[in-house]
């Protein structure tokens, strides 16, 4: 289940389980947005992570994150709420969006991100290095492996940071992503940092049929309105 980790006193960080990898392209080989046309933007590493909504692990996780968001606006001298009015009325400025928000040039929703929550996340340095990244059994892996390993639809537990920021003269709370152990179960999808070590993970069986994600066999079951997810 998701949590607040402890390692890091300001609250600002937090372990997610059984969220799901996009974009994973970007932890191998840094990248930039297909919108960004400003000349010496630096290429950057980082992933999505959804937070499936009707997954057993969606309520902590939200509230880990939801919790971590405050930590981060008290440390930024705003109100313990400002994560909440960047939800509604400038989501750009927020590393936690509802899914539904990121759609291709089609307009249409990316797959598996409808109803449910993503964190948009950069690697630690502001995404130019790549954060820790370990296989099932916790192993550190090769850059080599990366796109085996930790591939876009795959679930994973991750440490994220989230903090406010001002760079470019716009107030955001944006996260960075310090470390990723992929569960390396789930079907491919389409399209401020602490110490990291074991413990901060727990151990997986050899057994995987407890931890394969949410069914494949029915739908993630969806909220009803967009209040379901806060």
């Amino acid at each position: 289940m998701g949590k607040v980790n402890e390692k890091d006193k300001t609250g600002r960080t937090v372990t997610l389980t059984n969220v799901r990898t996009s974009f994973a392209e970007s932890l191998h080989t840094a990248s930039l947005p297909k919108k960004n046309n400003d000349p010496n933007a630096k290429p950057k590493h980082g992933a999505n992570f959804i937070l499936e909504n009707g997954s057993p692990d969606f309520d902590s996780n939200k509230a880990a994150c939801i919790s971590a968001m405050k930590a981060a606006g008290r440390e930024f001298k705003r109100p313990e709420g400002w994560w909440k009015t960047l939800w509604d009325d400038k989501p750009d400025n927020l590393s936690f969006k509802k899914g539904d928000r990121f759609k291709n040039d089609a307009g249409e929703i990316y797959k598996g991100y409808e109803g449910n929550i993503v964190v948009s996340a950069k690697g630690p340095g502001g995404g130019l290095r790549r954060p820790q990244m370990r296989d099932r059994n916790k192993r550190i892996i090769e850059v080599s492996e990366i796109l085996d390993v930790i591939y876009n639809g795959t679930y994973a537990d991750v440490i994220i940071s989230f903090y406010g920021t001002e760079n470019g003269g716009t107030p955001r709370i944006t996260c960075s992503v310090e470390s990723i152990r992929s569960r390396q179960v789930g079907d491919r999808l389409g399209g401020g940092g602490i110490y990291v070590d074991d413990d901060d993970f727990d151990t997986l069986e050899a057994d995987s049929s407890f931890d394969d994600g949410p069914s494949t066999s029915a739908p993630t079951k969806k909220p009803e309105s967009d209040d379901l997810l806060i």
